[in-house]
């Protein structure tokens, strides 16, 4: 209890210690939406997502193998290869 009324302190009102997935944004958290899913803007760790994090998020991504590597099946920008796109598959 850390006598306040600020809840995005590392004391939140509940007289609990703030921590990822509270679902209240702390200092070193770019977002903390509250749940462990991974495919939505916000990942379970609290970091924004974003293409080449390793998690596929839904609707914007069809993959996502965290590198920028043109010769495998997802390519940079987190697109998956197909023929027609230039780019040669190993």
């Amino acid at each position: 209890d850390d006598g306040n009324d600020v809840d995005d302190d590392a004391c939140s009102n509940a007289c609990a210690p703030a921590s990822c997935g509270d679902g209240k944004v702390q200092q070193g958290e770019d977002c903390d939406d509250g749940n462990a899913d991974d495919t939505d803007a916000c990942l379970a760790t609290c970091k924004a997502a974003s293409c080449g994090d390793m998690a596929v998020q839904a609707g914007v991504e069809a993959c996502d193998d965290g590198n920028a590597v043109d010769t495998d099946a997802c390519v940079a920008g987190c697109k998956a290869a197909k023929c027609g796109d230039s780019l040669v598959q190993m």
